[in-house]
């Protein structure tokens, strides 16, 4: 649970880092079309990585918390 949590987290973060990373180590064009082909294709790849990861930890935290909360099955009666 844990392991894989934290590797969503990871994903989402180096997602975001995938966006920004272009503009901030300058390899956006200063002039012109700013959606070049890099910084569109970039975008895209982490826009879709980052839409699968928080569908991931909502689905995975959704099911774990509805296990966590459900009463458990009565044991059955051995006389009967």
């Amino acid at each position: 649970m844990k392991v894989g949590t934290w590797l969503h987290i990871l994903a989402l973060l180096g997602a975001i880092w995938a966006i920004l990373a272009p503009v901030m180590l300058g390899y956006a064009p200063k002039h012109g079309d700013p959606w070049s082909g890099l910084i569109l294709g970039t975008t895209i790849l982490a826009s879709l990585i980052i839409l699968t990861t928080i569908v991931g930890l909502v689905g995975f935290w959704g099911i774990f918390l509805k296990r966590l909360t459900a009463k458990p099955l009565p044991e059955p009666d051995p006389d009967e």
